[in-house]
Order: structure tokens, then C-alpha cells, then sequence
């Protein structure tokens, strides 16, 4: 990287925290901090907020921003923040930065997955390595679901693919699946993987379990309290909720796997499965993963990855930036 061009800005911006931070040097990071968006009128807001508070207003070279959401022209709709959408030229304006980038925020995980150390990965599974020549599938729930491809070039670069998977219809595979889609879709024209795969999605299969076993509910749970009853036992329906919540994902993951043949094993991010990580674990993730008729010798073999890392994001999107200002593209 060239040195020339710090420090920079990093930031990673969900559906409901923007997580912002100074690359001082290659991969270094200080003055991180995690802000609530609802609390700012945009993001141009937000970050201009975040560089008055930490002194850095004028002496940011570079900037980039990871995002909720595809870019379509000049435009990224976050349908899942309150920000809605943002224009990426008036953003850029407003910040006042002429070296800056924009990206979806799961195209910068995965273009992360090179450089996070193992030891920041709980695998789940898999017989076989991974092959560093094949695609790399990258997901993960959090207040929406998010979707990436990741390869490598023969030159040793990396070259990522965002997709809005999340957006796709949603596959019910069992009886159960079928009731609770069938609850969904009496609210909702259309039943996405990301109804069910998110953390609204863990409330809304508690609504739907309610429904169905006639209960009525006077307060609805928040999808950390769902999650905490559900994986220390406290509550029967909150368990059975989370193990729901963990077998859909698999079917959603797995059919990521297959679409792109992602023999370089499949990444899982987001905010929500690192906090249930031991529970995950012991659910029945893998085996619904692997359960694709006769498919099954394939998916037996690839390895899935949790990321425990804090802030990954960042390190896909300062390799975005740098490629960027050396390259003239995006990854």
C-alpha cells in the first residue's frame, strides 16, 4: 500500500450501526466507533460528525465506505436503514473527499475473507479443504441478509461479487416451513431468505410459532432477547425459534453454496451468529447444509467458516480503497 495515501476512512454502515474508524496504516485502525444511524439525518452527517469528533476533518486522503445496499447509477437503496437511499455524488460532495469509494458492505467482507487470521474462524464441518482456486461464498444475517462471491485471479488478486441473495424467495423444505411461510405471506406479497434469515426474521418466526400454537403474545421479544432465551433454555418457544432460525439458514447457505460451487469453503458474517456461536455449532446447521438429495457428497466436503473477527469489514474495504488508487477499479 502506499503510505503516502493515510490516513484514510473506514467505515462499514449496516441497516442499524455504522461502523466508522481511521486507517493510519496498512490495516491499522484507531479512533473506532460504532454509531446508531438513526440518530443521524444521512450518512454524510454521520461520518462528518465522526471526523469533527476525532480531529480529522481536513486530513483524510481517501475513503472507503461500505454500504447496505447494491449501487444502481448514482444510487444505493438501503432499503433497511433509515436512511433509505443516498446519492453517491451529493454524499461524496458532502463529505468533501475526491478519493472515495463506495461499496456494498458484504462485496467488502468478502474481499475481507483473505487477511482475517484463522484464528478469528470457528469452521463448522466439512471433510475437504478449501480450494484456493474456487469461489469463496460469503453470507450473513444481521438486520438484513447479506451475499458476496469471492475469487482469486491468476495475478494474485482478488475479485469480488455482491449479490442480493437475501432478496430471492425463500425456500420452506418441511411442514413447519410451510406454516410459518404461509403466516409470512399474509403479511408480505412476497416471502424473501432475508424475512426469515435476519434478525426481524427470528421475530417474525416467534410471531409465527405463536400463531400457530394459538398463543398470544402481549410483548414482542427483541431478536437478542429471542436469542438468549431461546439458547440458554429459558423459554421453549424461543429455542424452537432458534432452531428454526439456524436450519433456514442452512438451506439458504447451501443453496448459495451449490449456486456458485464455492469449494473454497462458505464465510458466514453478520451480527447475529457470532453471539450464538457455541449453540450454532451444536444445532442442526450442518446437517440441513448438507442435505441436498444427491448433491450431498459435494456439500459433505465443503468447509464453512463462522468470522469471530470485530470489524472485518474493514480490511476488505482498505483493500477495495488501496487496489483503487493503484489500479483505478474497484475489486
Amino acid at each position: 500500500m502506499d503510505n503516502s495515501s493515510f490516513p484514510r476512512l473506514i467505515a462499514d454502515i449496516g441497516g442499524t450501526n455504522a461502523r466508522l474508524a481511521i486507517e493510519t496504516t496498512p490495516f491499522k485502525y484507531e479512533y473506532i466507533k460504532v454509531l446508531a444511524c438513526k440518530d443521524y439525518s444521512g450518512l454524510s452527517q454521520a461520518i462528518n460528525s465522526y471526523l469533527e469528533i476525532t480531529g480529522f476533518s481536513n486530513l483524510i486522503k481517501g475513503a472507503a465506505l461500505a454500504l447496505p445496499s447494491p449501487e444502481i447509477g448514482d444510487t444505493f437503496f438501503m432499503v433497511n436503514s433509515p436512511w433509505q437511499s443516498l446519492s453517491v455524488k451529493q454524499t461524496a460532495a458532502e463529505i468533501g473527499l475526491e478519493k472515495i469509494i463506495f461499496l456494498n458492505d458484504f462485496h467488502a467482507l468478502a474481499l475481507a475473507i483473505p487477511f482475517i487470521n484463522h484464528s478469528s474462524l470457528r469452521r463448522i464441518g466439512g471433510i475437504g479443504e478449501p480450494d484456493t482456486k474456487k469461489p469463496i461464498a460469503i453470507l450473513g444475517p444481521g438486520t438484513g441478509l447479506g451475499m458476496a462471491t469471492l475469487f482469486r485471479h491468476p495475478s494474485g488478486d482478488y475479485f469480488a461479487i455482491p449479490a442480493e441473495g437475501g432478496r430471492s424467495s425463500f425456500p420452506p423444505v418441511n411442514e413447519e416451513e410451510v406454516e410459518l411461510w404461509k403466516f409470512v405471506h399474509k403479511r408480505f406479497s412476497h416471502v424473501s431468505a432475508e424475512r426469515f434469515i435476519s434478525g426481524p426474521g427470528l421475530q417474525l418466526i416467534y410471531e409465527g410459532l405463536n400463531s400457530i400454537n394459538k398463543r398470544v403474545i402481549d410483548v414482542l421479544p427483541s431478536p437478542s432477547a429471542i436469542v438468549e432465551a431461546g439458547i440458554t433454555g429459558k423459554d421453549w418457544l424461543c429455542k424452537q425459534t432458534v432452531d428454526i432460525f439456524c436450519r433456514m439458514f442452512a438451506t439458504v447457505a447451501s443453496n448459495l453454496a451449490v449456486s456458485v460451487n464455492s469449494f473454497g469453503g462458505v464465510y458466514i458474517g453478520g451480527g447475529i451468529i457470532p453471539k450464538m456461536i457455541d449453540y450454532f455449532v451444536r444445532s442442526e446447521f450442518r446437517s440441513r447444509f448438507e442435505d441436498k438429495g444427491r448433491y450431498r457428497p459435494y456439500l459433505v466436503q465443503i468447509p464453512v467458516y463462522v468470522i469471530m473477527q470485530e470489524f472485518p469489514a474493514f480490511l476488505g474495504a482498505s483493500y477495495a480503497l488501496d487496489i483503487y488508487l493503484t489500479k483505478k477499479y474497484i475489486p
